[in-house]
């Protein structure tokens, strides 16, 4: 019987473990992720001005080939957005665009807080 409760606790925990670190990552898992701290700057701080703005699903996508020219760079975010697969693929795509007329090879990433 105690084993049966111990097994059903530690079932409980990892569920909350796992829900707990989807909801501190806040992305889906469907394009790859950068962490904010690993952007360039001038990206941080725009992030920094957008982010409450976000609310829970908003989204910011960002591509660069150089840590210190803004040219090659590109920042967007989706907001007010109701589901955060929709905000992330709606800033994704737009990410993709302005990275093409800006002629960036890296590729787009959603920002990871």
């Amino acid at each position: 019987m105690k084993t049966l409760i111990k097994l059903r606790w530690v079932t409980v925990f990892v569920l909350l473990s796992i829900g707990s670190y989807w909801a501190y990552a806040k992305t889906s898992g469907t394009y790859p992720v950068i962490h904010y701290r690993d952007v360039p700057s001038p990206v941080q701080a725009l992030f920094v001005k957008n982010e409450p703005d976000l609310g829970d699903l908003g989204s910011c996508a960002t591509a660069f080939d150089s840590l210190s020219d803004d040219d090659k760079m590109v920042f967007t975010c989706s907001i007010y957005i109701k589901i955060l697969a929709e905000g992330e693929r709606r800033a994704m795509k737009r990410c993709d665009e302005m990275k093409q007329s800006k002629g960036i090879k890296a590729s787009c990433h959603i920002i990871s807080r």
